[in-house]
Order: C-alpha cells, then sequence, then structure tokens
C-alpha cells in the first residue's frame, strides 16, 4: 500500500494536480443522543459537508423537522440557506416556534416571475436558475462563515427548465425525466461543494404511490435516484396512528417518529427517535419508546 501511494502522489505531482483530502472536521451536535444517532453519528451529530434526505407524508413534519436542524445550526454560528421552492416564503412566527431567526444568518429564495440573461418578456424562474442562485450565496458566505446549511423544499416543487418548456399540453415521457435528470447533474457537483463550503444540504422529498406496483414497497420518492445514492444520511418521517396531541378539546400538534433508511455518518442504519411537534411549542425529541406506548401505535398513519 506505500508502495502504491508513493506511485499514486509521483503521478500527481507529474500532473501538477494538488489533492486536498476532505474529512468532516465540523460537526452539528444536537444534544440529544437518540437523534445523533438518527441523523449522524451517536456523539458527534451531524456532520457539516454532507447530503441528507428527508422524506414522508403530507403533514408528517418534515419542513418543521428541517427547520428545527437549521435553528440548531444557526446557533451553532452556521449560515442557512432556504430554498422555498414550494412557493412560499416561510413564515416568521412559525419560524421563531422553531428556534429560527430569519433576520439572522439567514437567505430565503423562493420562485419569482422576472426576466433572465437577453430574454424581454418575464417569466417563471426555473429551478435550475434558483438553484444557481443558492450556490452563488453558499460561495458569496464561504468567506464569512466556516459552516452552512442549505435546505431544498421540497425536491417534488422544482419546476426545471425543460418541464417549464414543455407545458401542460406538451410534456411527455422525455420532459417527465427533466427532474431526475436534474437531480443527478445538481447532486454530482453539490457534493463537492457541500464539502469545500462546509455546508450540510438538507433535502426535503415528498413520498409517493406506483400505482403500477404489484411487489414490494410502492411508495417512492421524486427525483430519480441520485438523492438515494448521493445522500449519506436518509430519514423517513411518519406520523403515527393516533398522533394527535390534544388539550382541552384542541389539537396542539402531532407525533410521529424519525427512521434512518440510511446513515454513512457514523450513525446506525434503522435507528428510530420519536418527535412531538407542537403548533405553539418547540419541536420535542424523545426515545421511540415514549410515542409508541402513547399512541399504541403498530403501523403507519399515511397522513
Amino acid at each position: 500500500m506505500a508502495t502504491a501511494d508513493k506511485t499514486l502522489q509521483a503521478i500527481r505531482k507529474k500532473l501538477k494536480h494538488c489533492t486536498l483530502a476532505w474529512q468532516p472536521s465540523l460537526w452539528l451536535d444536537t444534544g440529544i443522543p437518540d437523534l445523533n444517532c438518527v441523523v449522524g453519528h451517536r456523539d458527534k451529530g451531524l456532520p457539516y459537508g454532507s447530503v441528507m434526505e428527508i422524506s414522508g407524508w403530507q403533514s408528517a413534519g418534515k419542513t418543521a423537522i428541517a427547520m428545527t436542524l437549521c435553528a440548531l445550526a444557526q446557533q451553532d454560528g452556521a449560515h442557512i440557506v432556504w430554498g422555498g421552492f414550494e412557493d412560499r416564503n416561510i413564515d416568521e412566527r412559525w419560524a421563531s416556534i422553531r428556534g429560527l431567526d430569519l433576520n439572522k444568518n439567514f437567505t430565503s429564495i423562493v420562485p419569482y416571475v422576472g426576466t433572465f440573461g437577453s430574454e424581454k418578456l418575464p417569466r417563471l424562474a426555473s429551478a435550475q436558475e434558483l438553484l444557481e442562485e443558492m450556490e452563488e450565496v453558499m460561495a458569496a458566505k464561504h468567506g464569512q462563515c466556516n459552516r452552512m446549511v442549505a435546505v431544498i423544499d421540497s425536491i417534488a416543487a422544482l419546476l426545471p427548465e425543460g418541464e417549464a418548456e414543455a407545458g401542460l399540453s406538451g410534456g411527455g415521457f422525455r420532459s417527465s425525466m427533466d427532474l431526475p435528470m436534474m437531480m443527478g447533474r445538481l447532486l454530482r457537483r453539490w457534493v463537492g461543494l457541500a464539502q469545500w463550503h462546509n455546508c450540510l444540504i438538507v433535502m426535503i422529498n415528498q413520498l409517493r404511490t406506483n400505482p403500477m406496483a404489484r411487489f414490494g414497497d410502492p411508495t417512492y420518492t421524486p427525483g430519480g435516484n441520485a438523492p438515494l445514492f448521493y445522500s449519506h444520511v436518509r430519514l423517513r418521517v411518519r406520523r403515527v396512528k393516533g398522533g394527535k396531541i390534544m388539550s382541552g378539546g384542541k389539537m396542539v400538534g402531532v407525533r410521529g417518529i424519525i427512521k434512518a433508511i440510511k446513515n454513512k455518518a457514523g450513525g446506525c442504519e434503522n435507528a428510530e427517535v420519536g418527535y412531538r411537534l407542537f403548533f405553539d411549542a418547540p419541536t420535542e425529541f424523545v426515545p421511540v419508546s415514549e410515542i409508541k406506548k402513547e399512541s399504541g401505535e403498530s403501523g403507519e398513519d399515511g397522513v
């Protein structure tokens, strides 16, 4: 091995290739060992410079959980770049409840109508143009802070150029493949940029059901295989049956479970942690046994 290393070093010197070895040096410790074990390394937490996907059904709490992680990172000195591709700005009150300060170390990018390049007619910005803006923000903030978090909310809401140009009536197989192809190109690039900028990439994704599936799990996530392959950590968020948290006859929150379906950050695959997501109070992360005991849950809620 030593001989091979020396040979490779000589080749790189000949080719004038200067290598910069990368290992996670900055970690976001959530302070909760069970949560750390699911989202990253049990003792260290989440590594900056990695890629994470959070998926689940609607109203499971994916965005709120991502905001809570961003709030912890913000308190750790990170700059947050939030790509709200579902065409919405974050509600300041809701963000504040999650612990996120929208007026400090925070950049929000949402779809907008404008003119681009030499084009004279206004149109809606494409996913590529908005993602390029996120990339430029990361580059601009690189010299100002040594850690960042960039959120894509959500993959399913991204509108690639080809799909936008095809319109409703011109869509077909080719335009339906634009999103997976774009995600492949994006993540091949962003995996390296994440390491260079010490930026944690968080991709929120939806669950869909394949009506043609006859065997196995019929659920899938939009965006093709690239998010599956390039993510260091993949989380599945779900509400449990009987997951409504009630107080005084009113629903005040939901409870659920976060499961690691992939973890290459030093944690445990299939590890779980429970959460209580309150509408007017911070999110609580607790042992999964507490959530199952409270709800008597044995399956997936599906809502």
